[in-house]
């Protein structure tokens, strides 16, 4: 029984949605005619749910985002909090209550007004059913007020900075969902929710499972007006189909793309390929043991000099070279790139450089000989060096890096088996500790509490890779977790993560891209999020959405999609969905309702 832990899985096939069914949407939905401007959207992962509550794959998110709005938003920029559906949160002189002004020109996509108390009854719904996609924002437990339409009361038992994180919250409608106050979370997470009931730009309108999903044009929207009438998302069977409907204009904008497809993408003058900054990290966790009576992993990874010779050892460039076809950049920090106020850059005089020849010499130094079959021995017991590294295979690029790294740490006289195996089996490996090293990936929110909490010494048989304790890293993680002072905070949350590079109980190996690419001949005035290097369809807030327009001159009408027939569309959409990208964006790991 382990708490939900927040990962991301690149899957060989993709998960077909079952048992939705479609709703109709309203009238505005069923019926489209040559003035309305649509923006179609191709993807590789069906969307699984509707439902907020219930989401798995990237298309859910994507779409979740693209309707429902948060408290306070996600930044452009940086994804720091910002102004959304409050105005602002104020603190009392403790921090143990937050006042938050809610704004009056907000509706429903009904036109029902969104007041305080939806986004008290959406956090209370949460905690009262331990849903487990938000429920880490209210550890603390605490009590929502509403005083009024425009005020919602934080109040925390102890000081507490979450409101400001802010929660990765969608807020749902009261007159809604009020309907599931005493249904379990399996009856919950089974609401349809076709058509929503959004305060976001747009509201689903229309589900086809398997096939395409339509969002329209939120009436009573209270930002600024979106440019198209629709979003049409379309399902592709595969990767190259996709990329030849980007080229011939079927659609504008193609999400999730294979690294193999980018020399014909870049090639094409009227495609713009945006190379996503990275959100998550591939890594190599080391395991110090104490997971159980299974776990004996090998002694020699306690001593930092090991791990540093095998830091030394691995070509991060060469993995990105081979892993992911140069779309990425080398690892190095616990915080993934895309937490850019976070983020911890290692200067460059603390790098631990790639080099063979001084790792060689470094494990010379220290007495780790190198036997008459190439393998050292460690001096201390007289055991080899060898080691057991379980790979997911689920996760994308990650056997590539791992077989890469077999040969790397050959060079320096440390022998690898490597074992491919599935996640599932990657759970059991964890579990009980029976392992010397294993490669998988992080990803996290934007704020890094969490990710940091991974490394503490509590988390030993609860989240940590590999049970790896340092008294100096725990009291700073204690240290920021109090601190309410955003600016001195980050300075000791970098601390942290550099504590944990230069000690090195696990190696960032890369931080991969996700490819998007657009008809810049078509569309265009995207909001990158974060910065300029940011995704182009939602992933942390709607900004794109709102903002994307058509070029001027360029038909986005609904009735002149250039490329294939209608029934061209249904054909594809039906095959089997293969070499697909599923992500799991909060619940890799067990949560703790589960087995």
């Amino acid at each position: 029984m382990h708490a939900p832990v927040i990962r991301l899985f690149a899957a060989s096939g993709l998960l077909l949605s079952l048992g939705l069914g479609l709703a109709p949407g309203p009238a505005a939905a069923e019926t489209s005619d040559s003035d309305t401007k649509v923006l179609k959207i191709g993807v590789p992962t069906d969307l699984n749910t509707a439902n907020p509550f219930a989401l798995t794959t990237n298309s859910d998110w994507n779409v979740v985002t693209t309707q429902y709005d948060l408290m306070l938003k996600f930044g452009d920029d940086d994804l720091s909090a910002q102004p959304n559906l409050a105005e602002s949160c104020e603190p009392n002189k403790d921090f143990t209550v937050w006042t938050c002004h809610i704004r009056d020109d907000v509706k429903w996509s009904d036109g029902t007004p969104m007041t305080s108390r939806d986004i008290a009854f959406t956090y209370n719904l949460i905690m009262d059913k331990k849903i487990p996609l938000y429920r880490s924002y209210f550890t603390q437990n605490p009590t929502f007020e509403t005083p009024d339409d425009q005020t919602l009361i934080w109040k925390s038992p102890e000081p507490t900075f979450y409101p400001e994180t802010p929660p990765w919250v969608y807020i749902v409608p009261e007159h809604i969902w009020s309907k599931f106050e005493n249904s379990d979370l399996k009856e919950i997470k089974e609401f349809e929710n076709v058509p929503s009931v959004t305060t976001g730009p747009y509201y689903l309108s229309e589900l086809n499972p398997g096939q395409n999903w339509t969002l329209t044009k939120n009436p009573y929207y209270w930002g600024d007006e979106p440019n198209y009438d629709e979003i049409q998302y379309q399902l592709f069977s595969n990767q190259d189909a996709m990329a030849q409907a980007l080229k011939n204009g079927s659609i504008d904008v193609a999400a999730y793309l294979e690294t193999s497809l980018l020399p014909a993408l870049d090639d094409d003058p009227n495609i713009t390929v945006q190379r996503d900054v990275s959100d998550w990290w591939l890594n190599l966790a080391f395991n110090f043991g104490g997971q159980g009576p299974d776990a004996d992993p090998l002694p020699a990874l306690h001593d930092k000099t090991v791990r540093t010779a095998i830091a030394m050892a691995i070509d991060k460039q060469g993995i990105i070279d081979k892993a992911y076809n140069g779309a990425g950049v080398p690892g190095e920090s616990v915080v993934r790139k895309a937490s850019v106020f976070w983020h911890y850059d290692v200067p460059d005089e603390d790098v631990i450089p790639f080099d063979p020849d001084a790792a060689n010499a470094m494990l010379d130094d220290a007495g780790y000989k190198l036997n008459s079959d190439g393998v050292r021995v460690d001096p201390a017991n007289g055991e080899p060096l060898k080691m057991r590294i379980p790979v997911s295979q689920g996760t994308s690029g990650a056997v590539i890096a791992g077989q890469l790294i077999v040969g790397y740490l050959d060079k320096i006289g440390i022998d690898v088996e490597l074992l491919p195996v599935t996640d599932g089996k990657m759970y059991d490996y964890w579990e009980a500790g029976n392992f010397d090293a294993y490669i998988w990936y992080w990803t996290g929110d934007p704020d890094p509490n969490y990710q940091l909490s991974v490394f503490t010494s509590d988390e030993c048989l609860k989240l940590s890779d590999g049970c790896w304790s340092n008294s100096d890293y725990d009291a700073m993680y204690e240290k920021q977790r109090t601190m309410m002072d955003q600016d001195k905070r980050q300075q000791v949350v970098q601390d942290m993560q550099a504590l944990i590079y230069q000690e090195s109980p696990e190696i960032a190996l890369a931080y991969p891209n996700n490819i998007e690419a657009y008809r810049n001949d078509l569309v265009g005035d995207f909001t990158p999020v974060p910065g300029p290097d940011g995704y182009l369809i939602p992933n942390y807030n709607n900004a794109s959405m709102v903002t994307v327009a058509p070029v001027t001159g360029a038909d986005s009408s609904s009735s002149s999609s250039p490329g294939l027939p209608v029934g061209a569309w249904v054909a594809i959409a039906a095959a089997v969905l293969v070499g697909g990208i599923v992500l799991v964006r909060r619940s890799g790991r067990k949560d703790e309702d589960e087995g």
